[in-house]
This record gives C-alpha cells, sequence and structure tokens, in this order.
C-alpha cells in the first residue's frame, strides 16, 4: 500500500461513507423504491452492491492507484443507478487525487 494514500484518512473516510450510503440506496433499489429514474433495476441494484463492497473495502485498505479506482467504482455505481452514493464516491476520488 502506497504510504500517501494510508496516511489519507479523509479519502478513507469518505470512501467508505460512500459505500454504505451505496448499500442502502441499493437496497432500496433492489426493493423498488429508487431516486434515480434510470437504471438497471433489481440487476442494477445488485451489481450496486457489489460494487460498494469494493469500495467500502477500498477505503479499508486502500492499494496502489486507489483514487483511480473509486473514480472507475463511482462512475459505474452511477450508471447502474444509485445516484448519490455515486456522487459521493466521485467526491471521495477528487480528494484522493487532490492530496
Amino acid at each position: 500500500m502506497s504510504e500517501i494514500q494510508e496516511s489519507d484518512v479523509v479519502m478513507r473516510i469518505t470512501a467508505i461513507a460512500s459505500g454504505i450510503i451505496v448499500l442502502i440506496e441499493a437496497v432500496l433499489k433492489i426493493v423498488g423504491v429508487s431516486l434515480a429514474a434510470w437504471g438497471w433495476g433489481a440487476i442494477g441494484g445488485a451489481v450496486a452492491l457489489l460494487l460498494a463492497i469494493l469500495v467500502i473495502l477500498l477505503g479499508i485498505r486502500p492499494i496502489h492507484y486507489t483514487p483511480v479506482f473509486l473514480g472507475i467504482l463511482g462512475v459505474s455505481v452511477i450508471f447502474f443507478g444509485v445516484l448519490i452514493g455515486g456522487i459521493i464516491i466521485i467526491v471521495a476520488t477528487l480528494l484522493g487525487a487532490i492530496t
């Protein structure tokens, strides 16, 4: 793990918090309540659930190029219809890229 990303506490906390928000929003999407008008329905919710777990794991134990992976996961989460959590993942990406 990179020493810079290990010490970037703000990015890690934001990634974990956004992963939890994506988990909640993905479960709501699976149930049928959705904030975004697009998406893939229950299948998109299930994929977003898996992506949220990856975001939480990247927040707990960052690897090299973590902001790049967070950016890719954030755009993917937004693509699958989980809007608010995806935007917060993008914020975590920007925080990690700035430091």
